[in-house]
């Protein structure tokens, strides 16, 4: 019973996962896809990708760190980690 109820849990925080990188991978393609509509001309005009602070409009840098720091968030610092942590503080109590 205790088994079954532990799989329960694993498969739901693993389904919860799944749903985070699937709105994370959304993100990034309406970030990709708005970044290439606002810049395609002058990437396409000049053939350069100048990624230069003053190049690219102070929206898009903020919407990249923000979605550096959810992938930071999802892929690093997820479950396992989380759990990893809490024994390590239970163990040293």
């Amino acid at each position: 019973m205790e088994n079954q109820q532990l799989n329960q849990t694993r498969y739901e925080s693993a389904k919860e996962h799944v749903n985070k990188v699937r709105k994370f991978a959304v993100s990034v393609l309406v970030f990709c896809l708005f970044f290439v509509i606002f810049n395609g001309n002058d990437i396409f005009r000049y053939n350069d990708f100048n990624f230069g602070f003053g190049d690219v409009s102070l929206l898009f840098w903020i919407w990249g760190i923000i979605l550096v720091v959810k992938a930071v968030k999802l892929f690093i610092f997820d479950e396992r980690w989380e759990r990893k942590s809490i024994d390590k503080i239970l163990k040293d109590k």
